[in-house]
């Protein structure tokens, strides 16, 4: 009886709450209040989770075999080949090689990223005092999930990878290096913690 009483007297409360209005608010009222901006964000994304469209997947692990638009990803001695994930091809020096993030694939997933902006005003050694403006904030998520996630990073001669194993004819270049200095497959969960500031630049 109790809970039919509840919801006659809620039934009754909806038409008058229907009725409110927003109404603006004077600017001695408005100058009372305080607030706070930002963005929380949460999602999930995939990375050549496929592998990539610049290349097609061949046959075979041998190099010498495969055709311009052809590449494997497969570890040595492996008898399968492998999709090709993502690359990411970073040139510091006008005449210098290049760093490279190859390989790149998986799915991520985060929860609690937040954007908003902050005033300095005090510390890194005395120079937030001088430096009084506003910055853009990235919160770090509190979890950031891989699932199959992988990469390799190394250094190479040429941001594109190319065939060193293929001739000039088919596309192939036998002066290419590329040397992996270390490489990863993630699949769990990671905890972060601060934020990261992208300060202004006149």
């Amino acid at each position: 009886m109790t809970s039919k009483a509840l919801y006659l007297a809620a039934l009754l409360v909806l038409p008058s709450l229907a009725r409110a209005e927003l109404q603006a608010l004077e600017d001695a009222d408005l100058s009372l209040l305080s607030g706070q901006g930002g963005v929380y964000l949460s999602g999930e994304f995939s990375i050549n989770k496929n592998g990539g469209v610049l290349w097609n997947t061949p046959a075979s692990n041998d190099a010498a075999t495969w055709t311009v638009n052809q590449r494997s990803c497969a570890t040595a001695g492996s008898a399968t080949p492998e999709t090709c994930g993502l690359r990411i091809a970073i040139r510091t020096e006008a005449n210098g090689g290049w760093y490279v993030l190859d390989n790149l694939k998986g799915i991520f997933s985060f929860e609690g990223l937040t954007l908003n902006t902050r005033t300095i005003t005090s510390g890194f050694g005395g120079d937030g005092a001088a430096f009084n403006q506003d910055v853009l904030a990235f919160g770090l998520p509190n979890e950031v999930r891989f699932k199959d996630g992988s990469f390799a990073f190394g250094v190479a001669n040429q941001g594109g990878w190319q065939n060193k194993a293929g001739t000039l004819a088919n596309g192939g270049n036998p002066g290419y290096q590329q040397t992996n200095i270390f490489s990863a497959k993630i699949d769990g969960t990671i905890r972060m913690q601060g934020s990261v500031l992208i300060f202004p630049k006149n």
